[in-house]
């Protein structure tokens, strides 16, 4: 009897293929109530799945940002990820004639790499991409697929300059936005952008610098291959910028993308930082924490519009109640462009052009900021932290916070640092309470209550949160919240993952005049 095999092999073929494909983010459940898309999004325990991508870092041969993968069950169940680990060889992206408007995108995609891991309840598992067999080259995103709806992942950076923690992107976006940036002497910054689907991405990316804006011939229509990171060196495309705005919009496709940026060297290393840009603007975005540091502070606003100007007040809240009325500053960011100001001014080495708020507030008042354009034209913002060369601080940059929720969740790997909690809310407080799950343990502290339209900062060393913990924020009312992952003298302030089934976007009441 005659055998014909095609049929099988046909089958087996597509059975590879398909396990080799990212399906659509996982479906988190809608709420009426926000409008936007969120990077970081926790979901529930009932999701069949879930899926986060972790894009900025290196392996083996780069050794500039080690990548490792913090996974987080809050849950009582068993689970298990997948790990897909995408990495490149990037032999040279430097263009000698660097602000041309050309760049070499020299890019070599190895093989796939996929590994099981199990998830134990309550608990945090690490994973570092580099000890996973088979994965070598410079730089390497994660996908992270769960059969558990509920998980966290973070991912931690460690090199020679430093270290950064930061939340990954649990959805792709045909939009992403990085308010600040920069390519002053001593740093470097890298974009990552990350392709997970089977078919390719099309891209244009727009940055906006000193006055000017750039859309490099290399940057428009740029092909992100299938399944594939291609990690982009923004230090060879604007040079030597105090402040660089990214917008990158796809024309076809939907991808992650992450800044990684690389403070000093390995004589005078200052910061390491690693962020998922925004996949959406907005008229409003909060900080309820960082603002009071020794190193350099600054707000940027960018305006991403080719034709509106935006009008926005920079709102300083103390956090006491007896210092009067204090004015907003007011300014105009023109289309495509951006405006920094700065919170503590260096006398000495800053620009002048920038706008000084340092005095705008009396030094030594605690106090946190809302940023909001009163003209209804959306933006994007982010803080800057920049520590000076000598002493232990370190640099590094965050987006501001569009949404408030009831419930939040972060990674803690060291029994220290600190959260900053703002109740937006204007004739309520909120009554909030943190809990610890480590080890398969469960630890609680007691009711902490946030007054109306305030914040409050809790240091976590002081609240006795064991190492390698999960921190679930549960709070009455929705509150925006900043994490500081790190020691006094070393950390770096970044983003929390709010639960996605009561998320809602922010509102806060603008300022009276008593």
């Amino acid at each position: 009897m005659k055998v014909t095999r095609w049929p099988a092999i046909l089958i087996f073929t597509l059975l590879i293929v398909a396990s080799l494909i990212i399906q659509p983010d996982n479906e988190i459940p809608s709420n009426s109530e926000l409008q936007k898309n969120q990077p970081s999004l926790v979901g529930d325990i009932k999701n069949l799945s879930s899926t986060w991508y972790c894009v900025a870092g290196s392996v083996g041969g780069a050794g500039l940002a080690n990548h490792e993968i913090l996974i987080g069950n809050p849950s009582d169940a068993e689970s298990s990820v997948r790990i897909s680990v995408v990495s490149v060889l990037a032999p040279n992206q430097q263009d000698p004639n660097g602000d041309s408007g050309t760049t070499l995108l020299d890019v070599l995609q190895l093989p796939l790499v996929q590994k099981e891991f199990p998830i134990s309840p309550r608990a945090v598992t690490s994973v570092k991409l580099s000890e996973i067999d088979g994965v070598s080259g410079e730089y390497a995103a994660a996908l992270i697929q769960s059969n558990l709806g509920s998980l966290i992942v973070e991912h931690r950076l460690t090199g020679a300059l430093g270290y950064a923690q930061s939340a990954c992107a649990s959805t792709t976006s045909s939009e992403w936005n990085f308010a600040a940036g920069t390519t002053r002497l001593g740093t470097r910054e890298m974009i990552f952008l990350f392709n997970p689907y089977p078919d390719s991405a099309v891209l244009d990316i727009t940055f906006a610098a000193d006055g000017r804006t750039r859309r490099p011939d290399s940057y428009n229509g740029l092909v992100v291959p299938p399944q594939s990171l291609l990690p982009i060196d923004v230090t060879s495309v604007v040079t030597l910028a105090e402040t660089i705005s990214t917008q990158i919009t796809a024309r076809t496709g939907r991808i992650v993308a992450e800044r990684l940026v690389m403070f000093g060297d390995e004589i005078t290393p200052n910061g390491l930082d690693a962020e998922v840009g925004s996949p959406s603007l907005n008229d409003l975005w909060a900080f309820p924490g960082g603002m009071e540091s020794e190193a350099l502070v600054s707000l940027t606003i960018f305006n991403p519009s080719e034709t509106e100007v935006a009008d926005v007040d920079i709102e300083i809240i103390p956090d006491v109640s007896n210092v009067g009325y204090i004015e907003p500053i007011s300014l105009a960011v023109p289309a495509a462009s951006s405006r920094v100001v700065n919170f503590l001014f260096d006398q000495e080495g800053g620009d002048p052009s920038l706008i000084d708020a340092s005095t705008r507030i009396a030094k030594g008042i605690p106090f946190w900021v809302v940023v909001r354009s009163t003209n209804g034209v959306p933006i994007a913002s982010e803080r800057a932290l920049i520590a000076p060369s000598e002493g232990n601080l370190s640099s590094g940059y965050n987006r501001g916070v569009d949404v408030s929720a009831e419930k939040h969740y972060l990674i803690l790997q060291e029994p220290s640092g600190k959260v900053a909690i703002a109740n937006p809310a204007s004739d309520r407080l909120t009554l909030i309470q943190i809990k610890a799950l480590s080890n398969g343990d469960i630890f609680s502290s007691q009711t902490i209550e946030i007054a109306a339209k305030s914040r409050k900062i809790i240091d976590l060393q002081q609240l006795g949160v064991p190492q390698d913990s999960i921190l679930e924020i549960t709070s009455t009312e929705p509150v925006s919240i900043e994490k500081y992952i790190g020691t006094k003298n070393s950390g770096d302030w970044g983003n929390v993952s709010p639960a996605a089934g009561n998320v809602s976007d922010l509102y806060i009441s603008p300022p009276e005049f008593d």
